[in-house]
This record gives C-alpha cells, sequence and structure tokens, in this order.
C-alpha cells in the first residue's frame, strides 16, 4: 500500500495538461469577449448557433479550475508539509508578474509582433495591444502577490497550504468510507445547498475562496483513498457522465432563458438561468470529479511520453499565471477575440482552436523556458535553501517546545512538620 501512495500517478499528470488547457479555454471565450458577443440569451441572441455552441464550450471548461483543487487532494494526502513547494510557487508568480509588466511597458513591440502573427495566420484579432506604462507600486503588489491579491488563486492555495499538515493528519486516519460521507456532506451543503436556494450561505464567493479549495482537496484525497483500495470505474462512462452533466448545465441555462422570454416580468427566472454555471455548480463538480475518476487510471508507458507528460504538466500552473499576469488579462485577453463571434459557426471553432493551440504552445514554451532558467542558473536551488531552513527552524522551534514541556520538574519540597 505504501508503494502505491508514493508511486507518481501520470494519469493525474494528464489531467493537469487538461486543466490548463481548460483555463485557458474559459479565459478566451469570457475575457477574449466570444461569448458576451454572440448574444444576452438562447432566444434573443443574433448569432444564436454560435451563442449556444461558445456557452456549451465554456460550460464544458468551467471545471477547469476545480480540477487543479481535486488534483492537489489526489496527489497530496500522503506528502510531506516543504515550505519550498510554496516558495516554487511565490518565485513564479513574481517572475511572471515582474516579466509580463517589463514586456509590455519596453517590450511591446514583440506582442504587436505576436498579433500580426495572429493577423496572417487569419484570425481576426481586435484592436493592436497599446504600451502598457508601469508604475512602482505595480512591482510592489507582483512581489507581494498574497497582500495585493494579484492571483487569486495563489492567494486562495496559500492558506490552503498552511491548514495541510492538520488537513493530511486529520485525513489519513479517516477510513475511505468515512471520507466518502464527509465529502457528500460538503458537497451537499457547499454546491447542493447553495444552488437550490441561490444563496451563498457560507461564503463561498462562487468557489473564489480558501474554504471551497479545501473542500475539492478533500474530494480528491476522498478519491486517492479509493484508488488505494482498487476502485476502477469504467473511464468511457465516467467520460460520458461529464458531457451529460456539462449538458445538463448548460441546458438548464437555455432553457431558464426561454422561460424569461415567456415570463419576462419574472425576474427569478433570469437569475436562475446561470446558476449551473459556477465553480460551486453540482454539476460542474460531479463532472470534474468523473474526470478526475477517468484520469485516474490512465498510463504513459513509454519513457519519451513520461517526459513529455512531466514537462507540459510541470508548467500547468504557469501557463495560468501568465494568463492572469495584469498586463496580459487587461491589455491582451481583453475583447482580444470578439470578432470571432460574428463568423459563421465553423469558422468561429477553427478560429477559437486554432488560437487556443496557439496561445497554450507559446505560453507552454515561456514557461518551459522559466523552468529550466530558474534551474540551470541555480536560482531554484537558492530557493528550496531557503524553504528548506525556514521548515527546519519551524520544526526545531516546536521540537524546542516539546522538549520543555516534558523537561522533569523539580519537586516541591514538602511542608514542615511540626
Amino acid at each position: 500500500m505504501e508503494n502505491l501512495q508514493k508511486q507518481k500517478n501520470y494519469g493525474m499528470e494528464l489531467l493537469r495538461i487538461l486543466a490548463a488547457v481548460l483555463v485557458l479555454q474559459l479565459h478566451i471565450l469570457g475575457q477574449g469577449a466570444i461569448y458576451p458577443n454572440t448574444g444576452a440569451s438562447i432566444v434573443t441572441a443574433k448569432y444564436a448557433v454560435n451563442y449556444a455552441v461558445s456557452w456549451s464550450l465554456e460550460t464544458a471548461a468551467y471545471g477547469a479550475v476545480d480540477l487543479f483543487a481535486l488534483i492537489s487532494g489526489f496527489v497530496g494526502l500522503y506528502s510531506g508539509f516543504k515550505v519550498k513547494r510554496w516558495m516554487r510557487l511565490w518565485a513564479l508568480c513574481v517572475f511572471w508578474g515582474v516579466t509580463m509588466f517589463l514586456l509590455f511597458d519596453h517590450g511591446v513591440a514583440v506582442v504587436q509582433a505576436f498579433d500580426d502573427l495572429l493577423l496572417n495566420m487569419g484570425l481576426d484579432v481586435g484592436p493592436t495591444v497599446e504600451r502598457l506604462v508601469a508604475t512602482g507600486m505595480d512591482y510592489h503588489d507582483v512581489i507581494f502577490t498574497v497582500g495585493s491579491k494579484q492571483f487569486w488563486y495563489f492567494n486562495m492555495y496559500t492558506l490552503l497550504f498552511i491548514l495541510l499538515p492538520v488537513l493530511n493528519a486529520g485525513l489519513q486516519k479517516l477510513d475511505k468510507k468515512q471520507m466518502a460521507v464527509l465529502s457528500f456532506m460538503l458537497f451537499f451543503a457547499a454546491s447542493v445547498h447553495k444552488t437550490v436556494f441561490n444563496r451563498d450561505l457560507f461564503v463561498l464567493g462562487g468557489g473564489y475562496s480558501t474554504i471551497w479549495l479545501v473542500i475539492l482537496y478533500i474530494v480528491g484525497a476522498t478519491a486517492k483513498k479509493y484508488y488505494d483500495d482498487g476502485f476502477r470505474p469504467n473511464k468511457w462512462l465516467c467520460v460520458l457522465g461529464y458531457l451529460v452533466c456539462t449538458g445538463v448545465s448548460v441546458g438548464f441555462k437555455f432553457w431558464f432563458e426561454w422561460l424569461f422570454s415567456k415570463n419576462p416580468d419574472v425576474a427569478q427566472l433570469k437569475n436562475y438561468s446561470g446558476v449551473l454555471i459556477s465553480y460551486t455548480g453540482p454539476f460542474i463538480v460531479i463532472g470534474s470529479v468523473l474526470l478526475l475518476f477517468a484520469f485516474m487510471q490512465l498510463t504513459v508507458k513509454s519513457k519519451v511520453g513520461r517526459k513529455i507528460t512531466l514537462t507540459f504538466s510541470g508548467a500547468s500552473f504557469g501557463i495560468y499565471i501568465i494568463q492572469v499576469t495584469t498586463p496580459v488579462w487587461n491589455h491582451f485577453m481583453k475583447l482580444r477575440f470578439y470578432r470571432y463571434a460574428y463568423l459563421p459557426t465553423g469558422e468561429m471553432l477553427l478560429s477559437f482552436y486554432a488560437t487556443l493551440a496557439l496561445l497554450y504552445l507559446l505560453f507552454a514554451a515561456m514557461e518551459i523556458l522559466r523552468i529550466y532558467l530558474f534551474k540551470y542558473s541555480r536560482f531554484e536551488r537558492l530557493i528550496d535553501f531557503c524553504g528548506d531552513g525556514i521548515t527546519r527552524l519551524v520544526q526545531r522551534l516546536f521540537a524546542w517546545r516539546d522538549r520543555k514541556e516534558q523537561a522533569p520538574q523539580p519537586e516541591a519540597p514538602e511542608p514542615p512538620t511540626e
């Protein structure tokens, strides 16, 4: 059992790659303004087919962020607490935050040249990227990213990371049935209840919160317990289930938009139209878990395949961070692809997938170069040295406290007798 717990699961690495692709898909469709420009509802949309297709793609990708948290629980249940892991992520965020500000401030011609490349490929993109003049506060906010809320997922993960020793210690002592009950109760309270009553009773912030990441971590850890005990559901049924969950979520949206068109005085119908399409939506969560079940069984047999898988999976978080740096998010991605919405559906899909592939490969290449830069400049070794030093300091502090508490106390003298 111990060997099984420590063995690398290449299915999780493949799922990490898929999650990175789906996150980029979300951002191209949303921040890139494809689906917002197809219409306001399935009933009134001038480009109704494009509306339905773009929203289906959006919904299919909505579980991407949930997948990252589920994977963390699956692979992290038996991992030790190491500060250097958090410091590596922090250094990644700082590097790309600073680099993107420098690029859009002093090297915007490079970004504009990439825009020209898109145009030469026949992709009708939005306005030319303008130079962004970065301030000292911009760089300050990137370096002190947790305090400045630059990268919401990293900020929420930071608190989860601090809680990991307690979480793992408790979860490891529970058997799989106890964890399944716990996961179901959390899912019902945080996802089903919120959706049915359309009220954020537990302040989950639509999934943009540490408590939601903790819940998904527990669900992912539960899947790990069952996997170690031989749980192997049919992979294709899991994928089919994910597609059904996607169809239910987007179909629910279209249905309520149709109901609202028939009853425009009932505002509640409009409010409920998109309630299933969120990080905490029940069918989004179930679909994500089903993908986890399918991918946890996948293997990569060849050495070359394993190396390629690890290379791209290792770049997944960096691919996400590059997209959400302020310059890329607000000055490149924003409204960049809105013209795709007005193309014939076939051309829209071709343009969308060409853009998705091109941006993924570009961001992956950038992150892989950063990884090698950190490795061969020995900067990563410096980060690990600092992280290990902090870990040892904390361990010694608690060891000193333990020794102090366990030290024998001098016996109190007996009172004198008369």
